[in-house]
């Protein structure tokens, strides 16, 4: 079990435990507030938390800063939900749901994914 899902066991949302979880293991101090609102598909079944967590955190470490700079994390953004998209069919928390898919292994699938773009 990734230290992700122990923070959602915690009680952090989805995105929330993502964001804590990326802090603890690259030393950084992203704020968790920023995840707040994203979690259960962003409070209405929308896009997962835990997805949408993972793309903050790809942000934080691989955006950019200024529009002068090419946005190289579109391009692992893109990957990451691509990679998604053909293992669960679909990025909508209600969808997953749906398919049985429970928050902890959604949570840990998209953890491991971001890990390996980051």
């Amino acid at each position: 079990m990734s230290r992700a899902v122990e923070f959602y066991k915690e009680g952090y949302n989805c995105a929330e435990s993502i964001i804590k979880a990326v802090n603890e293991e690259k030393n950084l101090n992203i704020p968790v507030s920023v995840a707040s609102p994203f979690g259960v598909g962003m409070t209405v079944g929308s896009t997962c938390g835990a997805i949408t967590g993972a793309l903050m955190a790809l942000g934080a470490i691989k955006g950019r800063e200024s529009a002068a700079e090419s946005n190289g994390a579109r391009k692992l953004s893109r990957e990451i939900m691509n990679r998604i998209k053909e293992d669960y069919g679909t990025f909508n928390c209600k969808e997953l749901k749906k398919k049985g898919v429970s928050c902890q292994e959604i949570i840990e699938y998209s953890y491991e994914v971001l890990k390996k773009y980051i």
